[in-house]
């Protein structure tokens, strides 16, 4: 029997700067995604326009993926959906890519990087205005530009 699917998110989308932005999406191990919204929110002293899915212990793949596509249905706006994770290959990594071809498949534009740290949210959330693929590349270079040895 497969494990209950257990998906806590934000109940909407804080002050949305445009009504055709990319949705912005966190969904990471518990409390993570949660952490990394108000990490952000902390940097710009502001509420910030994202929603941050926390996947509890034990969610299945395959059981949480439909409470996703709801929600991420829910947060388009016209833009597509940015889902921005955490491990590949994990179960946070695993419902995102499940949900993000569901999205193309019902012709929501949908891109997912994993690699989720508070550079890469900060990145994403400075280019806001940009379109989906470029956020994509944002998010990645914001990720990975960051990582290095500074002693």
């Amino acid at each position: 029997m497969a494990k209950e699917a257990i998906l806590m998110g934000d109940e909407h989308m804080v002050s949305p700067a445009k009504s055709a932005a990319v949705a912005v999406v966190l969904v990471a191990h518990t409390p993570l995604a949660t952490a990394l919204k108000a990490v952000s929110e902390h940097v710009f002293g502001e509420p910030v326009d994202l929603l941050a899915i926390d996947v509890a212990p034990g969610a299945c793949a395959a059981d949480s993926t439909h409470g996703l596509v709801e929600q991420l249905l829910n947060a388009n706006r016209g833009a597509g959906v940015l889902l921005l994770t955490d491990l590949p290959g994990a179960s946070p990594a695993n419902i995102c890519q499940d949900a993000s071809q569901q999205l193309r498949d019902r012709n929501v534009p949908c891109l997912t990087v994993t690699g989720l740290n508070a550079s890469m949210v900060l990145r994403v959330l400075n280019y806001r205005s940009q379109n989906l693929d470029a956020l994509c590349q944002h998010a990645i270079a914001g990720g990975t530009q960051t990582v290095k040895q500074i002693d």
